[in-house]
This record gives C-alpha cells, sequence and structure tokens, in this order.
C-alpha cells in the first residue's frame, strides 16, 4: 500500500509540478548555495596552503613550476576579462546617456523656440483681447454715462421726438434710426421744409426703380394699393417683401413716412384738379362736420386727394375779407401773451423770436373766426408795417432801390439751386428792418415783373438773370437818385425789439362796448 501511495505522488508530482510548495523549493536554492560556498572557501583555502607551500618548494627547489600557479593566473585572466567586459559595458552605457542628452537638449530648444512663437502669439492675442475690451468698455461706459437709448440717439436727429405718438416713434426707430446714422457718417445732414428738385427727381427715379423691380404697373398701384380692390392684397404683400418704404427713402435724407407722403402728392392724380368749386367748398364743410378728421373717407367721396382736402379745409374759415377791429385786437393779445413767456420781464425779443416758432394754431383758436394761415400773415403784415418803424424798406425811392439791389446779390451769393434750400430768415436779417414774408413777396414780384416766361425757368435760372439783368437797371437807376444814405452790402447785426415797440396798449385792451 505505502509503494502504491508513493507511485501515486511521484506520479502527480511529475504530472503538475504546481503542486510542489513555494516555501520547500526555497530552503533548497538556499542549502545548495551554502554548500556552493563551503566549496569555493575549501578551493580557496587549499589554494593558498598549496601556494605557500610550492613557494617554500620554490625557496627549496627554484626550477619547478606547480599546478596551482597555473590555476591562479587563469583566474587572474578571468577577473581581468570580467572587469574588462564591464567597462566596455559602462562606455557604452555612457554613450548612450550623452546621446539621450544630446537628444533631449536638442528637443528642448526646439520646445523653447516653439514655445517663444506661441508666447509672442499669445501675448498678441492677449494684447487685441485687451484692445476689443477697452474699446467694449469704454463704449458702455458711455452708453451708461449718457444713459444712450434708442430713443435719446433718435432725439440726436429729431429734437422733438418724444412729443410725438408712440406709434410715430415706433416707425423712425424701425425704419429710420440706421438711415440717420448712415446719413451721419456720410456728412449729410437731415433736410426739412420743402423737398428739393433734386429730392423730387431721385423720388420719381425710386418709384421707377422700384416698379421694374416688383413688375406692378403704375404708381397709383403701388402708392394707393386699396383704390384696387381685386389686386390690394398682392400689391400689399409685394410692397413689404422688397421693402417699399426704405426703398423709395433711399439717398434721400427725411424720414421715409415724409417721403412716402411726398411721393403721394407727387403721383397722385386726384391731387391735380384745379380750384374748388363752390359746391365742392360747401361738400367739404359739410362732409367734415359728419365725419370729422377722417379724411380717407371724405377723400372716398369727393374724389380729391386726402392732402388736396387738407390743405383746402384750413384755409376754409368763418371770416373773409378784411380784419374786423375785434379780430385783430384778439391776434395781437394772443401773440403778446405767448411773447412775454419766451423773456423775462423788460428783456428784449430778437426777430427771429418774432417770426419763428410761433403756435398758430392755438393763436387760431383764441382769434376764433380766422384760420391760421390768417392769422400768420396778418401777424406779418403788422409787424412789417411796425419794424420799418414809419416807413417801408422796399419803396420806390433810393432805399428801395438799394433794399431790392442788395437782395438779388444776396440770393446770388447764396449759390442756391432750389427755392426749397434758401434761409429766407437770414435774407430777411442781410436786408435788414423786414420780415421773412416781405423778402419772400419782394422776390415774387421781382421775378414776375422782371424775368421773361420765368414760369418755365428754374429758380437758378431766375435769380442770375435778375443779377446780369435787373441789377445792372436798378442801379443806373439809384445812380440818378439823390445820394444822402450809406452803401449797401454791409450786413446788419440783429437788432433787438421792446414788447412795448410792437405793441401798444390799444392792441391788447379789447373793446367791451
Amino acid at each position: 500500500m505505502k509503494a502504491v501511495h508513493a507511485a501515486s505522488a511521484t506520479h502527480r508530482k511529475r504530472r503538475c509540478p504546481e503542486a510542489v510548495t513555494p516555501p520547500t523549493v526555497k530552503k533548497k536554492k538556499k542549502k545548495k548555495k551554502k554548500k556552493k560556498k563551503k566549496e569555493e572557501k575549501r578551493l580557496r583555502d587549499t589554494a593558498v596552503a598549496v601556494e605557500t607551500r610550492e613557494t617554500e618548494h620554490r625557496e627549496e627547489e627554484p626550477g619547478t613550476v606547480s599546478m596551482v600557479t597555473t590555476f591562479t593566473r587563469t583566474k587572474k585572466k578571468q577577473s581581468k576579462m570580467v572587469t574588462m567586459e564591464t567597462k566596455e559595458r559602462k562606455k557604452k552605457k555612457k554613450d548612450c546617456i550623452t546621446i539621450e542628452t544630446s537628444e533631449t537638449e536638442e528637443r528642448e530648444e526646439v520646445t523653447e523656440a516653439t514655445s517663444m512663437v506661441t508666447k509672442e502669439t499669445r501675448k498678441k492675442k492677449k494684447e487685441k483681447r485687451n484692445l476689443i475690451k477697452e474699446r467694449v468698455t469704454m463704449e458702455t461706459v458711455e452708453d451708461t454715462q449718457f444713459h444712450r437709448t434708442p430713443l435719446d440717439e433718435l432725439e440726436e436727429f429729431i429734437p422733438d421726438v418724444k412729443t410725438k405718438s408712440q406709434d410715430q416713434i415706433q416707425r423712425l426707430l424701425r425704419y429710420d434710426l440706421e438711415r440717420f446714422k448712415g446719413f451721419k457718417q456720410q456728412g449729410v445732414a437731415l433736410r426739412r421744409g420743402r423737398c428739393s428738385q433734386e429730392e423730387n427727381q431721385r423720388i420719381i427715379a425710386n418709384v421707377a426703380d422700384f416698379l421694374a423691380l416688383t413688375g406692378i404697373s403704375s404708381a397709383n398701384q403701388l402708392l394707393f394699393p386699396q383704390r384696387f380692390k381685386g389686386q390690394e392684397a398682392e400689391l400689399r404683400k409685394l410692397r413689404a417683401q422688397h421693402h417699399f418704404l426704405v426703398r423709395i427713402a433711399e439717398g434721400i435724407p427725411r424720414s421715409v413716412l415724409k417721403v412716402n407722403t411726398r411721393a403721394k402728392k407727387i403721383f397722385d392724380d386726384r391731387n391735380h384738379m384745379g380750384r374748388f368749386s363752390e359746391e365742392e367748398l360747401h361738400s367739404l364743410v359739410k362732409l367734415q362736420r359728419l365725419h370729422g378728421n377722417d379724411w380717407r373717407t371724405i377723400a372716398q367721396k369727393m374724389d380729391r386727394s386726402i392732402y388736396a382736402l387738407q390743405k383746402r379745409f384750413v384755409s376754409l374759415a368763418t371770416g373773409r375779407g378784411l380784419w374786423e377791429t375785434e379780430e385783430e385786437q384778439r391776434l395781437l393779445q394772443a401773440l403778446r401773451a405767448h411773447l412775454e413767456g419766451l423773456v423775462e420781464p423788460g428783456s428784449a425779443l430778437s426777430r427771429t423770436q418774432l417770426c419763428t416758432n410761433l403756435p398758430w394754431k392755438d393763436i387760431s383758436q383764441q382769434v376764433q373766426t380766422r384760420s391760421w394761415i390768417q392769422c400768420r400773415l396778418k401777424w406779418f403784415s403788422v409787424l412789417k408795417a411796425r419794424l420799418s418803424a414809419g416807413h417801408l424798406v422796399f419803396n420806390r425811392g433810393r432805399e428801395g432801390l438799394q433794399a431790392k439791389i442788395l437782395l438779388i446779390n444776396t440770393l446770388y451769393n447764396m449759390g442756391v439751386d432750389d427755392a426749397a434750400d434758401v434761409d429766407w430768415e437770414k435774407v430777411a436779417q442781410s436786408v435788414g428792418d423786414v420780415t421773412p414774408v416781405c423778402v419772400q413777396k419782394t422776390f415774387y414780384r421781382l421775378k414776375v415783373f422782371k424775368v421773361p416766361n420765368w414760369s418755365r425757368m428754374s429758380y437758378g435760372e431766375i435769380v442770375d438773370f435778375l443779377q446780369e439783368h435787373v441789377v445792372p437797371q436798378l442801379q443806373k437807376r439809384l445812380s440818378k437818385c439823390s445820394t444822402n444814405t450809406a452803401e449797401p452790402g454791409a450786413e446788419p447785426d440783429e437788432e433787438l425789439y421792446q414788447l412795448n415797440d410792437i405793441f401798444n396798449q390799444q392792441d391788447v385792451e379789447i373793446d367791451n362796448t
């Protein structure tokens, strides 16, 4: 049985050597090492003993060489060979290390160069970012400092924008703010008042371009789609698709709504139908009482344009013909109350304050019997008589001739090609002691009576004709008159006027009797 167990154990050991436990293997190895060390020690001891004996024997017999010496020599040779190999290995290792260090140095140099480049680029990018940040911060500081909202920006171009309705403000912000900024960058100032001939031609050209772009057959269809019921939806769609309001206002420094209004006045056939008959005037008054200021409905019923009806109705009033004393007194009282509010008590007024920016609609309501146009014309006629201090500037004598020559020279030197660009306030100031309306009336009389075929000529051609042909005639007549006044041409300073110089006590006291 024991033999069988032993055989099976040996068989197991052969089949699976992993069955032997690791500690037993370690013990066996240790025993082998100890035996090896003992054997080496024994051999050393024997070699030393043999060597001592040989030295002794050599002394006795110097010619003999033993086996032990050869063994020691070979041993020494082997040790030398080992040392040589180790030295070579060390040398190779050193060479490898030096090669590696040189490669690493080269790599470091390359990385340093690239890092320098990257540092420079980073530095430049950082500087760029800082500049952008500075600009943004400056803009934000300015915006926060001045609280620049879109409405404030719009107020720069339209000072009275805050007095307009919310709908008008929204349209100005939507269509015009960016346009106005563009004109400012180009150095083009916004225009007010009457459209010049050049602007009218530009509007006509813009409308023609829009018609060609959309394929709409006529300007009436484009500007008045509500008159064409069958095509209205399609026309409005084309207008919205191609940005109608912005396109027709292109290149014109005015709001898009004003340009649209001007285009309607130019192209509307119903706007040029001549004078109103008595029957039309009667129906206009009647329809206005019925519908109020719903001018669209009134225009549809009268077959006239909205603008023609509005303009004609404004000039209609209950009072006609010569002004009565009570009417004139109410007018002067209303004007005095307004002018007293402009200055402190005892202060003087300039001609500009007396002539411009007067609230004519409010004044007309206080007068009650006259339209605002009638009130305005009456005031200028009163002002003309009182500013001239008892004499007429454009009279038939020497002063009148000098004033006419000065007027023509002033208009000629302005170099304006369109009457809409004339600043009549400056012209009146250069002539002196006259109102802008008086100057305009005198110019009208000069062109009608002195310029042949003036209705077919442009404003610039009329002024050139007056300068070339009329001024020499006036100068000849002036030379025949007696000389007792100063030479014309000196631009007078703007004079100031006290309220008592313009208004008498009887002007503001309404007769209650």
